[in-house]
């Protein structure tokens, strides 16, 4: 087994030690998450997930700078599998669809004439998925992948990894419980300013920083 999965497994099935701090502001479904020298990645929750145009007055949940219909597809998790729908013009792997399909991990889809993003599920132990741009294409508010997020979200260096950041030398695990989002490591991290605050549900607008890396929650 992979050391990533190893140290990823270990983690998502210690249970948390005595009662859970909450924030006020602690239930979020969508945010994006900036890391120091890596990049931003938007984080969606929720079983479906609309893709389309970003104008002013969109109410989909991944906006997409491009040239495509309001709504021009959806992406809906059903039994650990991601479906994808077309409601405009959608290629996978350069073959037109006109009927929902199911994606596989390394799958490019497009959207359009342009709009071409990879779909990853790299992680054994997480529903998680990634989208990766395949075009110049980027979101709105800008981000440079989108994390169809289950329940658990790996970040390190590893390329099983969620989010890959090549410079680091541990795992960090953000996981929800309950509806909200704590994280753990084996690195001593400052949450918000407190040590290692494995047991404070992370607000908003955390920020989390070790010796080796920073990185910040935005909700959205």
């Amino acid at each position: 087994m992979p050391a990533c999965a190893t140290i990823a497994a270990e983690f998502l099935k210690e249970p948390l030690i005595g009662d859970s701090k909450v924030m006020d502001d602690a239930t979020f479904e969508k945010f994006l998450v900036w890391v120091d020298g890596v990049g931003g990645y938007l984080v969606c929750g929720g079983a479906q997930h609309q893709l389309g145009q970003a104008i002013a007055d969109t109410d989909v949940s991944i906006p997409l700078r491009g040239d495509l219909d309001r709504k021009h597809a959806t992406i809906e998790s059903v039994d650990g599998n991601h479906v994808l729908k077309p409601l405009g013009r959608v290629h996978v792997d350069d073959r037109l669809i006109e009927q929902p399909v199911v994606l596989n991990s390394g799958q490019v889809f497009r959207m359009g004439d342009l709009v071409a993003l990879k779909y990853r599920k790299p992680h054994p132990f997480s529903g998680t998925a990634v989208l990766e741009f395949e075009s110049r294409h980027r979101t709105f508010p800008w981000s440079d992948a989108v994390l169809l997020s289950g329940d658990t979200i790996v970040m390190g260096p590893e390329c099983r990894n969620h989010i890959v950041c090549p410079k680091w030398t541990v795992e960090v695990v953000l996981f929800r419980r309950l509806g909200k989002w704590y994280c753990k490591s084996k690195a001593q991290i400052l949450i918000d300013g407190v040590t290692n605050a494995s047991d404070i549900a992370l607000s908003g607008n955390s920020h989390l920083e070790s010796q080796e890396f920073s990185f910040s929650i935005e909700a959205i």
